[in-house]
């Protein structure tokens, strides 16, 4: 694994020193024989240093020197090892990860035990660093006058830095997450999904976020933002489709790609064109199937349409709450109105995103919870608010949608898969919009809604994303039993040609994947500098393929007959994790654990690339408009790197984008 980036820290600083703590945790994980045997040296540590054995040196005079960067340590009479070690875990740049990793190993989890604290600047530097780019402050808030008397109250030794380092080691940290992303893509052996959209800046300036999706070979979900860099004007298709294809060869991905999420723009299919084209040696049946569209986005666009049909009623309530909230009088007036109701106050009331179809939901929904208080407050002022027909279609409208709202929020997912629940959103939207329009004694409002929103669910998802379908194969509770039930439904007798043309390309997808896997273990052993370790994992990948083959010497059926073969199994959605599925059968069917590992990573929507957006919008505000862009990239892959808030802080986790260097 490649040597991370370190920060590079002033050496004259006081700071959090992990002497006692790991003295500590060698006592509980380091082999130590006796009293008398001590000399031996049985610490870990003592692999990685040169004893000085100058007999005619006094012991204060006696180094230990580092065999990876050739620092001199003092040495410790009676053999104490702490600063040995944190000179390894924090300040060796020249140590390979593996090294670090294996005394790292037996460190624990009492970085922070208030029993064995002492401070080390080199550390506190590093975790204030996290907080800068984690909490999206700005790097002159470490200049405030009241900044180092607060830090100095906790640790007098403590000395702050300046508004231009801080930005230096956000910059370091990057750096070394880069290192260490690359590190993991290298040993990738899964093709990696892509979703990617572009952003304009407060100051017009257009971004290009591209985010990473793949499952590892433990088969966890992995998912990171690789790049948030400026795209040239004009946001042509062919200057997405360059800057796209620079990202992947910067990150040498451009054998790995298996599929890519953009939403429904000309641009977006132009750029696709244009990737195809530089990419169909390298994808699987000339790179025909790697555009998936936006399911999100579609979701908009077909609830927007519906939406037009009470627009009016829409754009009065969107008013009344807009001329309400937008004084603080006339919102006491509210609340005085819902105290005679004996209904809680409203600190602020919600205004939606007129582009955004579910943020308009929530503020009808909201409105219609206030409807009494707004009307009483419409009959006190001159306002005009929606009659009790509006109010009627409006409350209609909310109830029919709502099973939409699960769907994107469904389709939003960015930490799980979500590709394999694509047909069965896209179905459950289908029957509601059909049983809705065939509700000839319902709603005549609702009955036109249904119509428009059908119309551009056949624009959209007339005929389902083959990719997409297909992942739904993939799980075992549904299969290819529930393609067959779905589009029964849908295409009535002529049901069965649908799903010949799907299970077809299933089996085609199988065959290429089966070659690979067959030309993977073929080529075990072929590279004469392997590792114990690597020929290790490729024996049990060639156990696992033999395995699959000769499990029922009598069979002659292939690992896709025999899954088909299997009945689904019943689970319901809250306990049933389809990757933990596929991790415990992988050694049953190796070749479609291999599958379902790719088609399980593609995303149904852009949401993953959209959500750093937000981050990028507060570190662009207007007490920070002359960000570079290279500033910017930093901050905006760095904070995604860290991943979701864990409810216990495991500081290791975050050694390796902390530890010192030169660089």
């Amino acid at each position: 694994m490649r040597s991370a980036a370190m920060l590079s820290f002033s050496g004259n600083q006081p700071g959090l020193d992990v002497d006692a703590i790991v003295e500590e945790s060698e006592s509980r994980n380091e082999t130590i024989e006796t009293r008398s045997t001590r000399s031996k040296k049985k610490s870990l540590v003592w692999d990685h240093f040169l004893d000085d054995k100058d007999d005619e040196k006094k012991d204060d005079e006696k180094k230990v020197i580092c065999k990876h960067c050739g620092a001199p340590l003092s040495k410790v009479k009676g053999g104490g090892t702490s600063h040995m070690r944190r000179h390894i875990l924090i300040s060796c740049k020249s140590i390979n990860n593996e090294d670090r990793a294996n005394i790292l190993a037996t460190q624990g989890d009492n970085w922070f035990d208030p029993s064995n604290f002492k401070f080390d600047p080199d550390l506190t530097r590093g975790l204030l660093t996290l907080y800068f780019i984690d909490a999206e402050v700005p790097f002159s808030a470490i200049e405030s006058q009241f900044w180092e008397p607060a830090m100095r109250s906790l640790r007098p030794e403590y000395r702050s830095v300046g508004r231009q380092t801080v930005r230096e080691d956000c910059v370091a940290v990057f750096k070394a997450g880069c290192s260490v992303a690359m590190a993991e893509i290298e040993e990738l052996d899964s093709r990696v999904s892509f979703t990617s959209d572009i952003w304009t800046s407060s100051a017009n300036l257009g971004y290009l976020c591209l985010t990473a999706h793949w499952i590892d070979k433990g088969f966890h979900f992995q998912k990171r933002i690789l790049a948030f860099k400026k795209i040239p004007y004009p946001h042509t298709g062919e200057a997405v489709a360059d800057l796209v294809e620079k990202i992947w060869n910067d990150w040498k991905l451009d054998e790995n790609f298996f599929a890519i999420t953009l939403d429904n723009s000309s641009v977006n299919d132009l750029a696709v064109r244009y990737l195809e084209s530089r990419l169909s040696e390298k994808m699987f049946f000339g790179a025909s199937h790697v555009h998936m569209r936006c399911s999100a986005h579609i979701l908009n666009i077909i609830a927007q349409e519906g939406m037009k049909i009470i627009h009016k009623a829409l754009e009065k309530i969107r008013e009344l709450l807009r001329h309400i909230g937008s004084s603080g009088s006339r919102l006491q007036v509210l609340n005085s109105i819902l105290d005679e109701l004996n209904l809680p106050s409203k600190r602020g009331l919600t205004l939606d995103c007129p582009t955004r179809w579910n943020s308009t939901l929530v503020m009808i929904k909201e409105a219609l919870v206030l409807k009494v208080a707004l009307k009483r407050y419409v009959n006190a002022s001159t306002m005009e608010g929606p009659s009790p027909q509006e109010w009627k279609d409006a409350e209609e409208m909310a109830t029919f949608l709502e099973p939409f709202l699960d769907a994107t929020k469904t389709f939003s997912s960015v930490r799980r898969p979500s590709s394999h629940t694509y047909i069965k959103e896209v179905w459950t939207i289908r029957r509601l919009l059909l049983l809705e329009n065939e509700n000839h004694k319902g709603s005549a409002i609702l009955r036109e809604l249904a119509l428009r929103m059908q119309n551009k669910f056949n624009k959209y998802w007339k005929n389902p994303n083959l990719i997409l379908t297909l992942a739904t194969i993939f799980d075992p509770r549904y299969k290819l039993i529930f393609l067959a039930f779905c589009f029964k439904k849908a295409y009535g007798q002529g049901y069965e040609a649908h799903l010949d043309y799907f299970r077809d390309w299933l089996k085609k997808y199988y065959e290429e994947y089966e070659k690979a896997c067959t030309d993977q273990v073929s080529s075990v052993g072929s590279s004469q500098g392997e590792k114990q370790v690597s020929r290790k994992r490729k024996l049990d990948e060639e156990f696992a393929q033999f395995k699959s083959e000769n499990l029922d010497l009598h069979s002659t059926m292939s690992e896709l007959e025999k899954y088909m073969q299997e009945k689904p199994i019943e689970m319901d959605e809250e306990n049933f994790d389809i990757l933990q599925f596929w991790k415990q059968n992988s050694g049953l069917y190796p070749t479609l654990a291999k599958m379902a590992r790719d088609f399980l990573s593609v995303q149904v929507s852009s949401v993953a690339s959209e959500s750093a957006f937000s981050a990028a919008g507060r570190l662009t505000d207007h007490l920070r408009t002359s960000m570079n862009s290279e500033t910017i990239e930093c901050l905006v892959c760095s904070k995604d790197w860290f991943g979701p808030k864990e409810e216990v802080f495991d500081l290791n986790k975050y050694l390796p984008l902390i530890r010192r260097s030169d660089q």
